[in-house]
């Protein structure tokens, strides 16, 4: 498939019933067609999005007004003048808050929203108990579930944590991840959504990295060192707190099950959220379940 390939083929490629498996690694070429020593590296490959304006690096990216991301050589980034349009695209929900998508040449995805809900104190960071929160996301997925169902789109399910939530002191980072499957291959497949959330003074930068199980490990590897290119700007850094700031009304654990969500579990107000419980899933993009096969179907890279 071409890289410009028309939309409607696009969206059939994405809605096709045929079981989504991730791709295999290629095996290594064979000594006389290995690259000699001295040989110029290859360059990135422009990855190119039918409809989609990207941003490529390198290059600096704002994220909303709080913070800014360096962009690698290879890297594209989606801005929000194309967001709807990229998770129209990839089927997943939006909830308002995102401020972009960073698209990888090796074929994972983070994605990027930002929630001013106020300085996170994380007093709770020796108190993040796996299974019960575990139990919360599982219960937000059924959520979002009977949105999916209403636009025709594949349910998911939960497989069991990849990594369990964990707090870093030294950055103010949380992170996590949970294995997904899909109701496109009779939940076979399985992808890793893996949570990351940087907290800031005023809120806190939510990312979620899409990617593979095979690959999963390079993936989180490659995605830690680009984000030493992430830093909120002046005046809103974690650090910079201030008294009479604005404190969010939840701590690291309610980070991990959706923030606001777990607040109306806690005081009833579950069915005043009514159809707005959908977003309350912790990040969960579908895109990860067989994301090398679709990723490289909507970029025109899989010449078959």
């Amino acid at each position: 498939m071409n890289l410009r390939a028309s939309l409607a083929l696009l969206c059939s490629l994405i809605a096709s019933p045929v079981p989504i498996q991730a791709a295999s690694e290629a095996p290594a070429p064979p000594p006389s067609l290995a690259r000699p020593e001295n040989a110029q590296p290859e360059a990135p490959r422009k990855i190119d999005v039918p409809g989609v304006k990207l941003t490529h690096g390198p290059a600096t990216v704002k994220l909303g007004t709080v913070a800014e991301l360096k962009l690698p050589d290879g890297y594209a980034f989606v801005g929000p003048d194309s967001l709807d349009k990229f998770f129209e695209l990839t089927r997943n929900l939006r909830g308002g808050k995102e401020v972009g998508v960073l698209l990888s040449p090796d074929d994972w995805v983070l994605y990027f929203d930002y929630d001013d809900v106020g300085y996170v104190k994380d007093d709770d960071k020796d108190k993040l108990q796996a299974d019960k929160l575990y139990q919360s996301l599982e219960e937000g997925v059924a959520g979002g579930n009977e949105s999916r169902r209403s636009r025709g789109w594949d349910e998911l399910k939960l497989q069991g944590w990849a990594t369990q939530p964990h707090y870093d002191e030294k950055t103010n980072n949380l992170k996590w991840a949970f294995k997904l499957s899909s109701s496109r291959d009779q939940f076979q497949s399985v992808g890793i959504n893996e949570s990351i959330r940087l907290l800031g003074r005023g809120g806190v930068m939510n990312l979620t990295l899409v990617t593979g199980t095979e690959n999963f490990k390079a993936s989180e590897a490659a995605a830690e060192q680009l984000l030493t290119g992430f830093a909120y700007v002046s005046g809103q850094k974690y650090a910079e707190f201030t008294s009479g700031d604005k404190v969010a009304k939840y701590g690291l654990a309610a980070l991990v099950v959706g923030g606001a969500g777990a607040i109306a579990l806690k005081t009833g107000l579950l069915a005043y959220l009514g159809k707005f419980w959908k977003f309350v899933a912790a990040g969960v993009v579908v895109l990860g379940v067989g994301i090398q096969k679709i990723w490289k179907k909507i970029t025109g890279r899989d010449e078959r």
